[in-house]
């Protein structure tokens, strides 16, 4: 410890380099974080805050809720073998006119009654009729409490009496209304439902039914995967890169540094300590550059505009920065072989 302090002390213009780099790093993974987590929920909010942890389909929809049907036949045996467990759902993709602006949604029919039925933060409660509780994302659009919007290209109408939050599917506003105004709107779809969502497992399903878990539902969203995927290989690029980038540098170093390691082995020093030394200074230099990055982020997420997506938690935060740290240790693998390998005759030659 006191090797790697008095060095990083003495070096201070060396440091404040390295460890700004690192810093910059550690800002890119960390506001990179947070866009992938942002556009997580932003894309599927609706499932992630879901109290459901099942959801039924049918078998050729893949857990697509777009393309699968459940007939009335098929929802009485769930909801008759589930009782307050099993709750239908209905969603059709919509575009709408709210005061003089064109905007889209996608329209969820639920009972009312059912635990999916939204719990709002502004208004009322979802009741049956013509009323709808929509995300509160819409009020950034000039949506308010009583207003009427008006569904294109039929011109029917839902009146707006809450808002609620985490509503989003996606990347669209969702608006629940009434599972049978949803019919009365799609009447293509009567007597049909997109899905059933359930509280914890069915023990037995139609034929022609599947059941998945709210996590593979999820995943089966239509672009979800390959959206955070992408997001997710640049994420780990970044990690890589930093790895790199701190294992050249220390090396480096470490190569410049070779005849005072000869000397100190000389002198008694042990490659055990030597080597704590090196590793040491790493991860102070990591652990204060990803601090300072974490301030850095913080402050930029709190400049950004209220409409970019972006979710950073202190998990995701405290995750992110010990990934960083360990990888700091991992790259300082290379440096240690090096000072292992210090000949202190040859390093003192170096130094006459």
């Amino acid at each position: 410890m006191y090797l790697a302090l008095r060095e990083l002390t003495h070096h201070r213009l060396r440091s404040l380099l390295i460890g700004g780099i690192v810093a910059l790093i550690a800002f890119m993974v960390f506001m990179l974080t947070g866009l992938t987590r942002g556009l997580a929920h932003d894309n599927a909010a609706l499932l992630i805050e879901t109290p459901a942890t099942h959801f039924v389909t049918t078998q050729d929809a893949e857990g697509v809720f777009s393309r699968s049907f459940i007939t009335t036949p098929d929802l009485r045996t769930l909801t008759g073998t589930l009782g307050p467990d099993a709750t239908p759902l209905a969603q059709t993709f919509t575009s709408l006119s709210a005061h003089t602006r064109q905007l889209s949604a996608v329209l969820i029919g639920v009972d009312p009654r059912g635990f999916l039925a939204p719990a709002p933060t502004q208004g009322a409660p979802l009741s049956t009729g013509n009323g709808a509780v929509v995300d509160e994302s819409l009020q950034g659009d000039g949506v308010r409490l009583g207003d009427t919007l008006t569904l294109r290209p039929g011109g029917e109408t839902v009146q707006v009496t809450g808002f609620t939050r985490s509503a989003r599917l996606n990347h669209q506003p969702v608006i629940f209304i009434d599972l049978d105004r949803w019919h009365a709107l799609n009447p293509r779809a009567t007597g049909t439902v997109n899905a059933v969502a359930l509280r914890g497992p069915a023990a037995t399903l139609p034929a022609t039914l599947t059941q998945r878990t709210r996590a593979q539902t999820l995943q089966a969203l239509p672009g979800y995967r390959e959206e955070q995927g992408s997001l997710t290989m640049i994420q780990g690029f970044l990690i890589v890169v930093a790895a790199f980038v701190m294992a050249a540098f220390f090396y480096v170093l470490t190569l410049q540094k070779t005849p005072q390691f000869g000397l100190l082995k000389a002198i008694g020093a042990s490659t055990r300590m030597l080597a704590a030394a090196l590793v040491t200074q790493m991860l102070l230099l990591t652990a204060l550059a990803t601090a300072a990055a974490t301030l850095g982020t913080l402050g930029a997420a709190a400049l950004l505009p209220e409409g970019l997506p972006f979710t950073l938690t202190p998990g995701a935060l405290f995750g992110a920065s010990g990934l960083l740290i360990v990888v700091a240790a991992l790259s300082s693998l290379l440096s240690l072989r090096r000072i292992a390998h210090v000949d202190p005759l040859i390093a003192i030659g170096a130094t006459s």
